[in-house]
């Protein structure tokens, strides 16, 4: 019930512009979000580790910002009000306000999924620090296995993704440089404007905008960030230190190197 009544909140200010300004104090400990003029990271629910080999270029699942712009899977993005976004951010943080930093959660039963992945949310704490709780496999099946304010952290931030309609673009990209699987494949000529590797490991990840961006959107092979879904071939390139494939998404806000 009490998770109903919180949805029902957010809905509404979500629909009402104008509401209460997001840097009104916290409590007494610090700013409740971080000072205006460098849009920070706020909020998240993202993953690790698990069966399924993520790609240098997951992106959380749903990540808050300061500007109140919320992104998910680098796929998708709404706009909160500044007092939707005072709202959400005041509840995560009262939930995750005391959970351990350092240890994983584990379910209640002890019936953890081998290789299951780790749920990480993250929320800015009053007083500058970004506080971050792991819980093995929590998602909305088994928010009743973990502590109630994890799992009701978990379900706000969750609950954001139903009216996440709108395309996300950005102008900078984030893009990773492999080694191809296949060394013996075709390879074509590197592609003008796009950013020679700047290493002989075989994995490098950047992001980058103007000129450069364009030629990286041009030349690598987009990617379908959530985990689970096959990525499309990519063409094999000739750099300089070898043959590499690249794989590029929109770059998130806070994303600059």
């Amino acid at each position: 019930m009490e998770m109903r009544k919180y949805l029902c909140a957010v809905a509404l200010i979500i629909s009402v512009a104008g509401c209460t300004s997001s840097t009104k104090a916290g409590g007494g400990a610090g700013p409740l979000l971080p000072p205006a003029g460098v849009v920070t990271r706020v909020a998240e629910i993202s993953y690790s580790g698990g069966f399924v080999v993520r790609s240098a270029l997951a992106a959380p699942a749903v990540v808050v910002y300061s500007d109140g712009s919320v992104v998910f899977n680098a796929q998708k993005r709404l706009t909160l009000t500044p007092g939707a976004l005072d709202y959400l951010v005041q509840g995560v943080q009262q939930d995750l306000k005391g959970q351990s930093s350092s240890k994983v959660l584990v379910p209640k039963s002890g019936h953890a999924i081998p290789d299951g992945a780790i749920t990480v949310l993250g929320v800015y704490q009053p007083g500058g620090a970004y506080q971050t709780v792991r819980a093995l496999v929590l998602n909305a099946s088994t928010e009743s296995e973990y502590p109630a304010p994890v799992a009701d952290a978990f379900a706000k931030l969750q609950a954001l993704t139903s009216d996440a309609t709108t395309p996300y673009t950005a102008t900078k990209v984030r893009y990773e440089m492999q080694c191809p699987p296949d060394a013996n494949g075709p390879v074509q000529p590197w592609p003008a404007g796009l950013p020679q590797p700047g290493v002989a490991d075989c994995t490098e990840v950047h992001s980058t905008d103007g000129a450069a961006a364009t030629a990286v959107r041009a030349a690598c092979t987009g990617v379908d960030t959530p985990s689970g879904k096959p990525q499309p071939a990519a063409t094999v390139y000739r750099s300089d230190k070898g043959p590499r494939i690249c794989r590029w998404r929109y770059a998130l806000p806070d994303e600059t190197s």
